[in-house]
């Protein structure tokens, strides 16, 4: 149905409705044509003063009350036809809605049961099926309108709020891009100047020595060779010094680690839309770089089998650390396997964890879970 059939088709349906009358009046009228011309003239202006009604947006009232008056006029003067009263349902309910009345009102319509006394049955007919089609339009088509504007509503201010939410996160990434582009721009200046204070001076004032052991080299022998061993011991204790900043500068191994884990998260999530994510809890310790590196490589291995076999749709990668050991347990609820076989992988991961004095356990029951005891040395 195009869009003019669906805004206008409750006019074309009541002007339909009316030419059904009105073939039903001459098929049934004994008088002539030329005697019920007046008739047939009220009865066309009813016509068009329903459908106006229906079509007009403003002055609705003026046709209403043209329709009301004419309706009036054929059921007082021309009550020996009984036409008129046809015509009073679609009148009295076009009343009603305009008044905004509730729809109960509407068997009102039946009041010209008691006025025509011959065709009761074809008129208690007639009243309910323009009850029936006025409740579809003005009722449940109405009630259908009212819910689509509240849903239309309700998702353009979801998408309000959405591009709100949107923006907010967007400039929050510039913000912390900014925040974290200084700092390292900070630390990058704190560095280059830590170098410069230790080293810079120290290899001056060794090329200053040098410079004055090549002219002296021959006319004071011992006193070059103290200038050389002073460059010597000045270039040594720079270089403990470069290495003592360096190991400074050095980044967490824990924080590398945990960053390694959330990157293996998120290429889980781009590349397979597997969810994947890292929980780490316990105490506040701290775990040996060799045990960080066998979580890690066992972590990747254990992710890996379960992208390959457990056709899973998510992953949960828990490190906790507890008093004496570190406990790394690797879950997805795929498919699992009730008799696990110990390929390459498992015992690689195994043997990884053996070289630490720790254990993995293995359950294939709900999903598949990989779970690591690792103790820490004291």
């Amino acid at each position: 149905m195009n869009e003019n059939a669906k805004k206008y088709y409750f006019s074309i349906v009541k002007m339909c409705c009316i030419i059904i009358l009105f073939l039903y009046f001459v098929s049934s009228s004994k008088k002539s044509l030329h005697e019920i011309s007046v008739e047939w003239f009220l009865l066309a202006i009813t016509l068009a003063a329903t459908v106006f009604y229906e079509l007009v947006n403003s002055k609705k009232v003026y046709f209403l009350c043209t329709e009301t008056v004419i309706t009036l006029i054929l059921i007082v003067f021309f009550k020996d036809s009984g036409n008129g009263l046809f015509l009073l349902p679609m009148v009295m309910l076009d009343i009603i809605i305009f008044l905004k009345l509730n729809f109960m009102f509407s068997l009102m319509a039946f009041i010209g049961v008691f006025l025509n006394f011959q065709n009761i049955l074809l008129y208690s007919a007639y009243c309910v099926f323009v009850i029936i089609i006025y409740f579809q339009k003005y009722v449940v088509i109405e009630k259908y309108k009212k819910c689509l504007e509240v849903f239309e509503q309700e998702e353009y201010q979801l998408k309000d709020s959405i591009a709100f939410r949107d923006n907010n996160f967007k400039k929050e990434i510039e913000k912390n891009s900014l925040f974290f582009e200084n700092r390292i721009l900070e630390e990058k200046t704190r560095l280059s100047q830590a170098l410069h204070d230790k080293l810079g001076h120290s290899i001056n004032g060794s090329i200053y020595q040098l410079e004055a052991c090549k002219i002296l080299i021959d006319k004071q022998p011992d006193e070059s060779i103290k200038m050389v061993q002073a460059v010597i011991d000045n270039l040594r204790t720079s270089m403990d010094e470069i290495r003592t900043i360096l190991r400074r500068e050095k980044p967490d191994k824990k924080q590398m680690a945990l960053l390694q884990l959330v990157g293996l998260c998120e290429e889980c999530e781009k590349k397979y839309g597997i969810q994947a994510e890292v929980r780490f809890d316990g105490e506040n310790k701290e775990i040996p770089e060799n045990m960080w590196e066998v979580i890690l490589d066992n972590t990747f291995e254990a992710v890996t089998n379960a992208l390959k076999y457990s056709a899973c749709n998510s992953i949960l990668i828990q490190i906790t650390i507890l008093h004496k050991v570190v406990r790394c347990s690797i879950k997805d609820n795929g498919i699992g396997c009730n008799t696990i076989k110990e390929g390459m992988g498992i015992q690689g991961m195994k043997n990884r964890a053996r070289k630490i004095n720790g254990f993995i356990d293995l359950n294939g029951e709900d999903g598949f879970c990989i779970n690591m005891i690792l103790p820490i040395q004291e």
